[in-house]
């Protein structure tokens, strides 16, 4: 977790950020003559489990091996399904960092949804944020609305910590209304983004204007060019309160940064949740606390500013984020390299130039923009032939655990879910995807975040998420395989080219050939040197187990585990 210090005392003058107009598009370079680039059906492949987390089905790699110029109607189905939109809040998460399972940040179940699990209680609370921005994305409204929207997204749980209207079952979304002074803010009028970013002592929202910068228009205070002036006492609240006004070391930061935390008041500094536990404070907690809008005038000292310029209430610094040119150059950074799993500092500037433009041109559409990346010479690079150049190349992408969630899902029709009794604020833990949760699960061992201790995914196999994925491949070969074995062909899975106990050579072929289309994306023929070294697997693996369907489950752990599965 990365919070703002009591004061970024140390930040230079050079902290102050202007919004300056956006340069002209630059020319698309020409392509470098060492680059290989993917073929349409592995292009295919890597766009669907950057956008989906799924493999693409045998009928769209055969269309687009067929003919290229398929693919952009096909991500454009990806675009509008519901994994996409599952993308979106993941892609999200990993700037805003709300998906976090500490008990120290979980509420205790309302009365109203009394029954509610631990893990039912931090997605209500944690996902309106990431469900705001998703409903955004998937009805193609400017990406703008993320901070403009006059609504916010609510289940039966987030509906009873905050006090908001909603209709139907507790576990349902939908779009629901605030009905205070917060105005048209999207994500910056939701009070779960603050309790998050709590703001403690004196620091008087600075940490949270700082996220809002540091998210929303990729300036980040704690990266400026710094001088230490050492001779404040920071242990004395009146000389530091001087400080970011008079010291040049300190103001330099603080002019910019304190207006933007001024907007910040209503929003209480943090939760006591103990009080909630016990019974000394009732739900709803939620509200825009009028009157404390005017509260900079006795801590901070500044009003509420957009760097420099005015910009009315909350609502009004939701629209001057969305009209500064930073926040679509940011959003363009932050979409390429999570597509791309490319470190946002390393991304080609005249890239994310030519899509900031296009950006813009298009109404601020996030799909037309991811689609502009997955179809990009950038996005379908697989590897260089130059040396020099492919040690800095990203040339295959790792499958990040929520990915692998949905993806061995799509495959094999298999959750590796478990249900805990641990006690959490009084409330069982519930029901978890240990691909997807921290308290209880594998997210982090396999690469993933945990959004307060571990802040940055790792896209590299190591020990861990090597044992991870293999014993989430075991657990998906022997559901499949059993549930395969039983049911009818119109029903199974993965086994529709053979059935689990076939002992033809040439089915098992065919399956095996219908396998590596289905986990690795790859169309091969059931007589291909491919097949010949998995069917190699399946028949050692007979041989030293002793049954067919020992032998099947052997042999999709092993596909699943495999480099070709997991890398894209």
């Amino acid at each position: 977790m990365r919070m703002l210090p009591l004061l970024p005392l140390v930040l230079a003058s050079a902290c102050v950020a202007t919004s300056e107009p956006t340069p002209p598009d630059p020319p698309t370079p020409d392509p470098d003559p060492t680059l290989v680039y993917l073929t349409p059906p592995q292009h295919l492949s890597r766009a669907s489990l950057a956008l989906r987390g799924m493999r693409p089905s045998l009928e769209d790699l055969k269309a687009v091996e067929a003919d290229p110029e398929q693919l952009p109607a096909i991500v454009d189905r990806y675009l509008a399904s519901p994994e996409f939109g599952e993308t979106i809040k993941d892609l999200h998460n990993e700037t805003l960092l709300l998906r976090v399972e500490q008990p120290t940040l979980t509420f205790p179940a309302p009365p109203s949804v009394a029954t509610a699990t631990a893990v039912e209680m931090n997605a209500g609370v944690f996902d309106e944020a990431l469900r705001l921005i998703a409903d955004v994305v998937m009805t193609d409204q400017p990406y703008t609305k993320i901070v403009t929207a006059d609504y916010t997204m609510t289940n039966g749980v987030t509906a009873a910590v905050w006090g908001l209207p909603h209709t139907g079952p507790v576990d349902q979304w939908s779009r629901s209304t605030w009905s205070d002074a917060r105005g048209a803010a999207g994500i910056l009028g939701i009070e779960a983004l603050y309790h998050r970013w709590r703001s403690t002592g004196f620091n008087y929202n600075r940490g949270r204007a700082n996220m809002i910068s540091r998210s929303l228009l990729c300036h980040d205070f704690l990266h400026s060019d710094i001088d230490v002036d050492t001779s404040v006492d920071l242990s004395d609240p009146d000389v530091v309160a001087n400080a970011v006004i008079a010291n040049p070391s300190c103001a330099g930061c603080h002019q910019t940064l304190d207006p933007v935390a001024s907007y910040l008041f209503p929003f209480r500094g943090q939760f006591n949740l103990g009080q909630l536990q016990d019974g000394r404070a009732t739900y709803p907690v939620g509200g825009y606390l009028v009157g404390q809008e005017t509260r900079w005038q006795t801590t901070n000292k500044r009003a509420p500013m957009f760097f420099g310029a005015p910009a009315g209430k909350l609502a009004g610094l939701g629209q001057a984020i969305a009209e500064d040119p930073r926040f679509a150059r940011c959003t363009a950074t932050r979409f390429a390299s999570y597509l791309t799993e490319v470190p946002k500092d390393q991304l080609s500037g005249a890239w994310i130039a030519r899509l900031q433009a296009a950006f813009v041109a298009g109404n601020f559409s996030a799909k037309q923009l991811a689609k502009q990346i997955v179809l990009s010479d950038e996005f379908r690079v697989s590897y260089d032939t130059d040396d020099a150049q492919a040690a800095a190349l990203v040339g295959a992408q790792k499958v990040r655990p929520d990915q692998l969630s949905r993806m061995l899902y799509d495959l094999t029709g298999f959750r590796w879910t478990t249900t805990s009794t641990a006690k959490v604020r009084q409330m069982p833990y519930g029901t978890a995807d240990l691909l997807q949760s921290d308290f209880i699960g594998f997210r982090v061992l396999g690469g993933g975040i945990d959004s307060y201790f571990v802040t940055e995914p790792v896209h590299t196999m190591n020990a861990t998420s090597s044992l991870v994925t293999k014993s989430a491949a075991a657990a998906a070969a022997d559901f499949v395989v059993e549930h395969d074995l039983t049911a009818p062909i119109a029903g199974r899975t993965l086994f529709v080219a053979a059935d689990v106990g076939a002992t033809d050579p040439a089915l098992i072929r065919a399956q095996l050939a219908y396998l590596h289309g289905r986990i690795y994306g790859e169309l091969v023929a059931p007589d291909s040197p491919e097949v010949d070294e998995t069917y190699q697997l399946y028949t050692e693996a007979l041989a030293t187990a002793g049954t067919a369907r020992r032998a099947w489950k052997l042999t999709l752990i092993g596909m699943l585990a495999d480099f070709r599965s997991l890398f894209y």
